[in-house]
């Protein structure tokens, strides 16, 4: 006899003053002494999160009507009596009034529901099905699920409780649009405040499907997904994205359409959250397989799960044409030179970093730039080399895609998952050339150049996988800087040069400005201004007594020397402060740009890697 569902009911009646009020139904066969529990985290966002907190009130009623005591077990989860008789209605009212991609938001315009922060689930339960019931309020509005549809009207069903948490549902009256990747329906709903979508949904769903037929040709199959939703959110602010099993919810600020850089960005969320279907939800680190819904999940392979897909995401957009190569290399430059400001790199290992995102990467403050890297950007640039050292021993090989691949068929969907052994061995394989797609062992070639198309590169070929796999543990087992240098980059016909025009002396900060003014949002350690005693959240007033509003600190350092000591006022608090701060020589400004004369190895290297010709950039 099949287990009788978990079962959920939604009312948004109170929608308009943020209330999402919910029904769960405990099946009599688990009721007695069950155990209650509102995860404190959502899958893709490692970080523990108080969502216990919008819970506004909790009562619990038999099938008899009585209501029944309920024991706060642990800070977030509850136990209904031993001699509960069930059925049991747990009827739970949640505050929704934060608007982020792990969070509820509801409002007289929309509600986006995410199922960590909205459904206690029942522990004894987690592997039954799980139904939820949400009926559109007001008449006209429209509920999208990440879910299956169900048997009754306005029913969704989950597998599982780990299948019900990794899902998201949107209800509005909102624009979407249809379209197919691989033969798969695929919908984009519009659930922003403003924006004016309706002008912009064709654009939105040809980069969509164009970006998604990119990433089916980089695993060289079918998509993993029977039906596949996004759910985007804006609003004037903030942005990012959160994968699920079978779609994302995106968030991006209301002006994107109006904003080309904006709409880049847009473009790499969505392939960065579209590549998930691969990379993370069915490749997993063996972490996070089975998770535990209550605690911190912790791996060392997030700079695999998270930075390779960081680094498709500006890969994909390129091989789609809905990126020109040159915005391609000009984000891979502005990443590289972003970890090269960044301290902590020399701090923390990328391997640690993945480790300790439960507790560092999101919980982020002034210094955190001193002390620690980013396993998204860092474990970018790591993939970028790793990618380029191998396309540079076979240019006709597929680089990192074979390893992808290598580990997309061996692991995805097993039980146990992956380790960090197992991508060190896929790397080690392609390079050796034993792995399919991979390196041909012995080929010889990768004769290149930096400047002009001449010359060698010391990259790892032949046998030696050895060597790469060994140089890729110590990338992420010990502090420091990936190799994109001249040798590397050369592989695919590329140097760098330095870029013409004014500079400015290094103050060593980085800021926020706005109509208040400039703040230090960080001082970066060991740079002028540290060693003047600045600090993080110190408010910029003056420089040598002129004032210094927003926009104005890049022209105002010009007018200096490297070596020049200048005076400069800031507001720490309630205290009005003033520094001498020799300069710094300024920050180097770098592209990459073509060698004079390619060979044909770099040619096809370069268009190996980007799906482009060199003669675009």
């Amino acid at each position: 006899m099949p287990h009788v569902p978990i079962r959920y009911l939604i009312d948004l009646a109170d929608r308009v003053h943020h209330l999402v009020r919910v029904r769960l139904t405990v099946p009599e066969d688990l009721a007695a002494g069950a155990r209650l529990v509102l995860p404190v985290w959502t899958p893709g966002s490692y970080v523990v999160r108080d969502y216990v907190r919008h819970v506004q009130s909790i009562r619990a009623v038999d099938a008899a009507g009585r209501e029944l005591p309920l024991t706060m077990d642990t800070r977030t989860s509850w136990r209904l009596p031993d001699d509960a008789a069930g059925p049991v209605d747990v009827d739970y009212e949640l505050y929704a009034n934060e608007l982020t991609v792990r969070t509820n938001h509801v409002d007289d315009h929309h509600a986006l529901l995410i199922p960590a922060a909205t459904f206690i689930t029942v522990e004894a339960g987690a592997d039954r099905p799980h139904e939820v019931t949400l009926p559109p309020v007001p008449e006209g509005h429209r509920v999208w699920s990440l879910l299956p549809d169900g048997d009754a009207p306005h029913t969704s069903v989950a597998d599982d409780r780990d299948h019900l948490v990794d899902s998201a549902f949107e209800v509005g009256d909102h624009p979407s649009v249809d379209f197919e990747v691989a033969g798969v329906p695929h919908t984009f709903v519009w659930a922003g405040h403003g924006g004016r979508p309706h002008d912009h949904l064709d654009r939105v769903a040809a980069d969509a499907r164009a970006i998604g037929e990119a990433a089916v040709a980089l695993f060289d199959g079918e998509l993993p997904v029977e039906r596949y939703t996004f759910l985007c959110t804006a609003w004037d602010t903030g942005g990012g994205g959160l994968e699920h099993r079978d779609g994302a919810v995106l968030q991006i600020p209301v002006r994107v359409f109006t904003d080309d850089d904006l709409y880049a960005r847009f473009q790499s969320l969505i392939a960065h959250e579209y590549l998930h279907l691969w990379n993370v939800k069915r490749l997993v680190p063996a972490a996070l397989v089975r998770p535990d819904h209550e605690g911190p999940n912790h791996s060392p392979s997030l700079w695999v799960a998270e930075g390779w897909t960081a680094y498709y995401d500006e890969l994909l957009p390129t091989r789609a044409e809905v990126w020109t190569p040159r915005r391609f290399l000009d984000t891979l430059r502005d990443g590289y030179q972003t970890l090269l400001d960044t301290p902590g790199v020399q701090r923390q290992a990328l391997r640690q970093a993945s480790f300790e995102a439960w507790t560092k990467h999101y919980v982020r403050d002034e210094n955190t730039p001193n002390v620690a890297t980013d396993y998204y950007g860092h474990g970018s640039l790591v993939a970028a080399e790793i990618d380029l050292r191998l396309r540079a021993a076979d240019p006709s090989g597929d680089g990192l895609d074979a390893v992808l691949r290598l580990l997309w068929e061996r692991y995805a969907g097993k039980p146990d998952g992956y380790f960090e052994a197992h991508v060190l061995g896929a790397i080690r394989e392609v390079a050796s050339g034993s792995g399919r797609g991979s390196v041909a062992s012995g080929s010889g070639r990768g004769s290149v150049a930096s400047g002009s198309g001449r010359g060698s590169i010391a990259s790892i070929r032949g046998d030696h996988g050895d060597e790469l796999a060994a140089l890729v543990d110590h990338r992420v087992g010990a502090p420091g800087l990936p190799d994109l240098g001249d040798e590397v980059v050369g592989a695919a016909g590329l140097r760098w040069q330095d870029e013409d025009g004014p500079t400015a002396p290094d103050l060593g900060v980085r800021t926020t400005e706005s109509d208040a003014g400039v703040r230090f949002s960080s001082v970066l350690r060991d740079r002028p201004a540290w060693s003047a005693g600045l600090t993080g959240g110190d408010e910029l007033l003056a420089i040598d007594g002129q004032r210094v509003a927003r926009g104005q600190l890049t022209g105002a350092l010009r007018a200096y020397a490297p070596g020049d000591r200048i005076e400069v006022t800031v507001l720490r608090g309630p205290r009005l402060l003033t520094a001498a701060v020799t300069l710094g020589e300024p920050r180097p400004r770098r592209r990459l740009v073509p060698v004079d004369r390619p060979s044909d190895d770099q040619l096809a290297v370069f268009r190996g890697w980007t799906g482009r010709d060199l003669q675009e950039v």
